[in-house]
């Protein structure tokens, strides 16, 4: 009852108006006179069979028009407070309607990962858009950043990207050292390199690795001058600068050797660089830390600060996606085959109009 009231409320307002002036008006002249003592109005006169007109008197004339300017005006007003009213509501209406159902920008959310797409790299695989569970195409894309992501932290520290390096002895033969994929301390490389190296060849039985407690830096040495080449990371790895060392009998490593993974980049070509971090040579959507135990899963969620920010960019169709992760800062791959998951969000315009 009170939705009724309050929705028909105006037109309530009106009729009791017109009907209060209504019974003004017969509370004035009809009624009064009939209660009156004067004569009729009309009246007719049986023998003479005439019509009699009374007239109204000014004063009585004068209090009628009188209350009829001020019902008028009384009326006039309330339909002007109902048409205000009536636009007003009707313009907040179409507020509440733009601002819940028609907005001129949408953000999305799209859930990617790389057991969906089954790949034979988890480092490095693409996702179209229009394909498999993937039903849409994204078109006037203008913004796009990361929300959450899950990724494993590896349990090797040595791998296919930093386990590669050529020893030539300068003499007549080379060596082609790949340390095997797994976990090792800081002696277990040196002790697996040594192995490797006077393994392969007879005449390398001269070659020596010591692995250095004191230090953490690893020697290199030869009864001759020999050449060490770095494939990858392994320079890294093993704590060298230079790529080659050529020339002398014995190489020490100039600094610690990195023998551990601090964080990801997740890298996607199809994004414009306004939406990337700076700083690399890469289109870096974001560096995710690695900071849980090693074989484990990280668990990262982009800051609250950056959640509130806007990087726009030209509106561009969104068909498929290239998620990429790289090591380090480096140009190699992260050495994981392990799924990884990721929460985007896009921001779409649909009001297409806006270009004009």
């Amino acid at each position: 009852m009170k939705e009724f009231i309050e929705k028909y409320k105006y037109h309530i307002g009106g009729s009791t108006i017109g009907l209060i002036l209504l019974y003004l008006i017969y509370n004035e002249f009809i009624k009064k006179s009939e209660n009156s003592n004067k004569e009729p109005i009309i009246t007719f006169k049986s023998e003479e069979k005439e019509i009699v007109k009374a007239e109204i008197s000014h004063e009585e004339f004068l209090l009628f028009m009188k209350t009829l300017k001020n019902e008028l005006q009384s009326l006039t007003q309330s339909m002007i407070q109902f048409n205000a009213n009536h636009i007003k509501t009707h313009s907040k209406y179409k507020d509440f309607r733009d601002k819940l159902f028609t907005k001129d920008i949408v953000k999305k959310s799209i859930l990617i990962d790389s057991v969906s797409v089954d790949p034979d790299n988890t480092s490095n695989y693409v996702v179209n858009f229009g394909e498999d569970i993937y039903s849409e195409v994204f078109k006037n894309v203008i913004g796009f950043r990361l929300v959450k992501a899950t990724v494993p932290h590896s349990l090797y520290n040595v791998d296919n990207n930093n386990n590669h390096i050529k020893i030539d002895n300068l003499v007549d033969a080379e060596a082609d050292i790949r340390i095997p994929e797994g976990f090792y301390t800081f002696k277990q490389i040196g002790d697996e390199l040594k192995r490797l190296i006077t393994g392969l060849l007879n005449n390398y039985v001269n070659f020596n690795v010591v692995s250095s407690g004191n230090s953490f830096k690893y020697t290199i040495s030869n009864t001759s001058a020999f050449n060490i080449t770095f494939e990858g990371n392994s320079a890294e790895l093993l704590g060298f600068n230079g790529n080659p060392l050529a020339g002398l009998n014995n190489y020490t490593s100039d600094k610690q050797p990195n023998q551990t993974r601090h964080f990801v980049d997740l890298v996607i070509p199809e994004i414009p660089d306004i939406a990337c971090k700076m700083g690399s040579k890469k289109q870096v959507i974001d560096r995710i830390p690695l900071n849980s135990e090693t074989g484990s899963l990280v668990y990262y969620r982009s800051p609250e600060a950056e959640l509130q920010t806007h990087n726009y960019f030209y509106p561009m169709k969104l068909s498929s996606l290239n998620i990429q992760l790289y090591e380090n800062d480096s140009t190699n791959l992260y050495g994981c085959d392990g799924d990884n998951y990721f929460e985007f969000e896009i921001t779409i315009v649909k009001n297409t109009e806006l270009f004009k």
